[in-house]
Parts: structure tokens; C-alpha cells; sequence
């Protein structure tokens, strides 16, 4: 199955162009929320959030093979998870006393001009934030450069200089892991329906379990396109099993060669033609199945991706395709051969048809010869009937095998 092929390509975004070395933490750390009011204030959190789309519109630009849905992508990294996110580490490089400080600051004319022009450099340029600037009267100019070079307003520079990395690691393991579970989430719902598969064939649960209309999605495309068609595919892969179990049941096929039927000649008929309805079944039931696959296989190659994850696909698809074909070969060689003796008891019995009676629901036939060949038949019959429980098995515990190595990834 491909579904074991599903690994994610993670895309973190850079966020900003973060350098130098880690700065050492400070004995007196601020208090955390008023770093989350200073971070606000100032609209890191904001600019934060900014600089992720833009890497991500930057990213889906530049890469379409692993493009991400911003919608989606975007979901957990509002302005206040990323105030929180930010403001853990930054208040580690900050003082408790220089934190209150500013903040005692930032409400008077030079702070609020000051955090204005921030704002503005950082969600449009330096050049919008210069003009700006030009635009102050001489003595507003003034307090701004004083409150810039105040040792609060540095030390707050200081603090952002010197926890860079560490918040880059933080925002980097944050992304990484949103992006992880969302993976594990989609995973999970595709593991469900292949344990649902083999429970219903080993007639573990009931065969009407509900079964999920959706799968989550991550938000990268291409992942996206895969998990969803291999989630679509199991799913009418059941929903085919299910129809096809009712379809053989109503035939009442393990009837076909009761002692009662075969010495009744509307028995014997009517077992003819449940045989021939059956075989008719298992035909376009293979049919459909390889019109499923077939549908399936088109559409993940059709999947924009990297050359390299279109030649892994394709490879898969070919070796997935062989063993299937292999399986199905075998499989219908024994089925056949197994219809085919069917109707050869049937045959006998309606050759044999008044000399054949039934005591205490056991054929009684007048001469050893019909005695040999119905004998001969029925090991055949059972002997066929292991071959394909034998193959049933094996396709069921190397689809758990498959599941269980699937749920480890």
C-alpha cells in the first residue's frame, strides 16, 4: 500500500534572518506578562506573524512542489500564541527592574511615538519608518532619540539581540511540532480504516461500523493530495468488500451441495445458477477493484511534487501493482478451479439423479465407482477451499504487518 509511503516534507519557516551567537540568560528575569505587554506594544508579535506568511507566500512562489495552504499553515500561529511563544524566552534576557521601567515609559508621548515608528519599520521598511521620523517636529524628534538611547529602551534591545537564536529554536521546534501532529492526525485517520479492513475480513466488528467521511488536513499540499486519495481509496476499498459480502451471502452458495440439494432437480438447478452468478460476481468485483486502483495510481502521479517523490511514487506504484496482480493471479486460479468442481459435483449428481438418496443427511450413492469420484471431488473442493483461506491469511497478516510498520512512521 502507498499509504506506507506517506512521509511529510516539513516546512519551517525561517522566520527572520536570525544570526550570532546565544546570549547568557540573566539572574533576574522579568516577569512574563509584562514581556507579553512589551512584545504587543510593540508589535513583535505581529511582525513575527507577518514574516511567516511572507516566507510562506515566499516559499509557495518559489517551490510549488511543496506548497503549503496558508489558511491552513497559518491556523496556530495567531499574535497571541506567537506573544507567548516570544515572550517565554525574551523575558529570560531581560531584568525584571528595566521590563517595569519601560513599560512605566511607553505610555508618554516619546514611548508612543517610539513604538509607532517600530511598527512601522517592521511591517514596511526602514526607508517608511525614516520618513516618518522627518516628519516630527524638532523637539518630538528629540525625545525619540532620547528614549531610544535610554539604557531601558537598550535594554530591551539587548535582550532581543541576545535571545535571537534561542528564538529562532523555539519558533523552529513550535512549527515543527504543530506541523508533526497535524501529520500524526491525518495518519492516524488513514491507520483507522486499514485496521476497519482487516477486522471486517477476519469478522472482528460488526459490518455496519461507521466509517470517517474526512480526513485532517496538514495544510501541505502535496501530503494533503496523497493522504486524502489513499484515505478515499481505503475507504471505497470497504465500502466494495461490504457490497460484495452482501452480494455472495444472498447467493447462499454454502448451500450449493447440501445432501438435500443434490438429490432435488431444483436444487441442482438452482445451485448451477448461483455458481454462475458467482463467477459473474467475482469478475466485476475484480474489475471494480482495478478500476479503483487504477483511478488511484493516476491521480497520486498526477500530484505536483519533486522529481525525486514522483520517482519514488511511480516505483511504488509498480511494485504495489505486482504484487496485487500476482496475489489476484494466484487467487483466481484457485477460485476457479474451486467454482469449477462445484459444478462438477452438481454435474455427477445430476447424472446420477434417482439413484443417488439421502440417509440421515448423507449421500448414498448404488455403485463405488460415483462413490470414488464424488469423494475425489469434495477433497478437491476442500483442498482448493485451504488454498484460498491459506491466501486469505497471508494477505491479512502482511496488511498487518504493513500497519503496524505504517503506525511506527
Amino acid at each position: 500500500m502507498l499509504v506506507c509511503r506517506l512521509l511529510l516534507v516539513l516546512f519551517l519557516s525561517s522566520l527572520a534572518s536570525f544570526s550570532g551567537a546565544a546570549g547568557i540568560p540573566i539572574k533576574n528575569p522579568a516577569a512574563l506578562e509584562d514581556v507579553q505587554q512589551i512584545v504587543s506594544t510593540f508589535g513583535i508579535d505581529q511582525g513575527v506573524q507577518n514574516a511567516i506568511r511572507r516566507d510562506l507566500e515566499n516559499n509557495n512562489r518559489t517551490k510549488p512542489e511543496l506548497y503549503f495552504d496558508p489558511v491552513i499553515y497559518m491556523q496556530p500561529f495567531t499574535v497571541e500564541a506567537i506573544n507567548q511563544h516570544i515572550s517565554v524566552v525574551l523575558a529570560k534576557y531581560i531584568s525584571s527592574d528595566y521590563a517595569q521601567k519601560l513599560l512605566k515609559e511607553l505610555p508618554k508621548p516619546a514611548g508612543k511615538i517610539s513604538t509607532r515608528l517600530w511598527r512601522t519599520e517592521m511591517n514596511q521598511s526602514l526607508d517608511a519608518a525614516r520618513g516618518e521620523f522627518n516628519k516630527l517636529s524638532p523637539a518630538d524628534r528629540k525625545a525619540v532619540n532620547d528614549f531610544r538611547s535610554s539604557p531601558t529602551f537598550l535594554s530591551m534591545l539587548n535582550a532581543l539581540n541576545n535571545s535571537r537564536e534561542e528564538r529562532q529554536e523555539e519558533l523552529g521546534n513550535w512549527s515543527g511540532n504543530e506541523m508533526r501532529a497535524r501529520v500524526q492526525q491525518s495518519r492516524k485517520a488513514i491507520a483507522e480504516l486499514m485496521e476497519i479492513s482487516i477486522k471486517l475480513e477476519k469478522e472482528e466488528i460488526d459490518e455496519n461500523v461507521k466509517l470517517s467521511e474526512r480526513i485532517p488536513l496538514t495544510g501541505q499540499r502535496s501530503f494533503d493530495q496523497e493522504a486524502r486519495l489513499t484515505f478515499e481509496y481505503l475507504r471505497a476499498n470497504i465500502k466494495q468488500n461490504l457490497r460484495f459480502s452482501e452480494e455472495l451471502k444472498a447467493l447462499d452458495l454454502a448451500n450449493a451441495l447440501k445432501p438435500a440439494t443434490l438429490t432435488s432437480r431444483q436444487g441442482i438447478e438452482n445451485s448451477n445458477l448461483a455458481i454462475l452468478a458467482a463467477e459473474a460476481m467475482f469478475d466485476n468485483n475484480s474489475k471494480r477493484y482495478d478500476s479503483l486502483r487504477a483511478s488511484y495510481t493516476d491521480a497520486i502521479e498526477k500530484i505536483v511534487m519533486s522529481p525525486q517523490q514522483r520517482q519514488d511514487v511511480i516505483a511504488n506504484n509498480k511494485k504495489n501493482m505486482e504484487d496485487i496482480l500476482e496475489l489476484r493471479i494466484r487467487r483466481n486460479e484457485h477460485l476457479r478451479a474451486f467454482l469449477e468442481l462445484k459444478k462438477q459435483v452438481l454435474a455427477l449428481c445430476e447424472s446420477r439423479f434417482g439413484k443417488i438418496k439421502v440417509e440421515s443427511d448423507t449421500l448414498v450413492f448404488d455403485n463405488e465407482q460415483d462413490v470414488n469420484q464424488y469423494n475425489s471431488l469434495v477433497r478437491q473442493i476442500n483442498a482448493e477451499r485451504q488454498a484460498l483461506l491459506d491466501m486469505e491469511k497471508q494477505d491479512l497478516d502482511e496488511r498487518s504487518r504493513s500497519l503496524a510498520t505504517f503506525r511506527k512512521k
